[in-house]
């Protein structure tokens, strides 16, 4: 359990107190399911990190409320893990696409981090599961008065990190319009900025499926006749489970099989634990959409719906269904998706060419970190040459991110060389 903090922290006309997730209560049918309170409550029965709330107020009106995922030594999930999370290659660092002088220098700055980062623990993230930011504004906020709370918030962030003893802090996952105003208030904290990639959003602007496959171009029209074609073809039918009941123990099984194949941490009662989270904490908002072949399911995409939008959350197939996966999770998810008045459909981060192949806008997520160690000036090298590699994957794909002021421009491949 998490003790409720009575100091108070302040940035400007902002206060800041930390509270307990189990004194979070109420549901307040958030359009975003990160935004939801009953997601804080399942993100907190984690065992990889401790959680913490960040409650913001403005004089005496609670105005926003934020996820603080505390990471007591490395080994908490990468992706809000701060320092394994800088200079680890994986979806938020791909030192492939580096030019040769720029990844020799990625290569002799990271293999001079200490494996453990064991000066930079215990470490505070400001992000929740599902690489969002998590930060939920009070309702009836305008836009300028949720900015103006985002921009508190890196100096708030410092601040809670102190109170609870940690080394490193960090903001992930933050998109526009508000990563431009955090971007200014973080650098002047003495953050870094890095690019962290893209949360894909297939908007669904058809009223129907035949309007929307109407709507797309010939290249997209057979693409997906290709893939649903086959899909069917292979015997497959798409079936829709809605509510707490989705979550049996075939897709518990799925889970498992498709973590063990791809190296994914966490065997079945790990996932059994965080399945049964989900039922029992978010439960009616939970949609599989499931692969069946002769009356089994082979395969399943997990959705959490919150208003008009779907949230992928995770997926999972048996050997036999490998080749469904495009077909259910973009086309046959779209369908179900023009049937049940969703518009938009949150796909995540990575895979950016499926993707943006198959209709979805890439929207950028940044994060801006802040060390304490004697290494720190490594750190912000690793950043900078992590945020270009994915800025270089964004290119590549169409879906350019805007630089941030505070980003530098890449020194060229020569600097790299004389360093040696």
């Amino acid at each position: 359990m998490t003790a409720t903090s009575t100091a108070t922290l302040q940035d400007g006309p902002y206060t800041a107190r930390l509270l307990a997730p189990e004194d979070i209560s109420g549901h307040d049918d958030a359009d975003l399911i990160w935004d939801d309170p009953r997601w804080l409550r399942f993100t907190a029965r984690t065992d990889l990190h401790d959680t913490h709330c960040l409650q913001v107020l403005e004089g005496e009106r609670p105005v926003a409320l934020a996820t603080l995922l505390l990471t007591p030594r490395a080994g908490g999930l990468l992706f809000y893990d701060a320092p394994r999370l800088a200079g680890t290659a994986s979806p938020m660092a791909e030192p492939e696409l580096l030019d040769p002088a720029e990844r020799e220098h990625w290569d002799r700055l990271t293999a001079s981090l200490p494996e453990d980062r064991a000066d930079h623990y215990p470490s505070l993230a400001l992000a929740t599961f599902g690489n969002h930011h998590g930060v939920a504004h009070a309702q009836g906020r305008s836009p300028q008065q949720r900015r103006a709370v985002m921009a508190a918030l890196p100096a708030l962030v410092q601040q809670a990190a102190a109170q609870l003893g940690c080394r490193s802090a960090a903001l992930l996952y933050v998109g526009e319009p508000e990563a431009e105003d955090v971007d200014a208030s973080a650098t002047r904290a003495g953050y870094h900025a890095a690019l962290l990639g893209a949360d894909a959003v297939h908007q669904l602007n058809a009223d129907d499926w035949e309007s929307y496959v109407a709507g797309l171009s010939s290249r997209r029209r057979r693409q997906l006749r290709k893939e649903v074609g086959q899909f069917e073809q292979d015997g497959f039918r798409a079936v829709a489970t809605v509510g707490p009941a989705a979550l049996d123990d075939t897709v518990i099984d799925l889970q498992v099989a498709h973590r063990e194949k791809y190296g994914l941490p966490g065997g079945y009662e790990r996932v059994r634990r965080d399945f049964d989270a989900l039922r029992e904490e978010v439960g009616t908002s939970c949609v599989v959409l499931g692969a069946v072949h002769e009356d089994r399911m082979l395969g399943f995409a997990l959705y959490l719906r919150a208003g008009d939008s779907l949230f992928l959350r995770t997926v999972g197939f048996a050997p036999e269904a490998a080749g469904c996966y495009l077909a259910l999770t973009y086309h046959e998810s779209t369908r179900w998706a023009l049937e049940n008045g969703i518009r938009r459909i949150h796909y995540g981060l990575a895979t950016y060419e499926a993707k943006f192949q198959r209709g979805c806008e890439l929207q950028p997520r940044w994060g801006w970190f802040a060390f304490q160690g004697p290494d720190n000036a490594t750190y912000r090298d690793v950043l900078d040459l992590q945020s270009r590699s994915i800025e270089r994957r964004l290119e590549r794909v169409g879906g350019p991110a805007t630089p941030l002021p505070s980003r530098p421009t890449p020194p060229s491949p020569s600097l790299y060389g004389a360093a040696r």
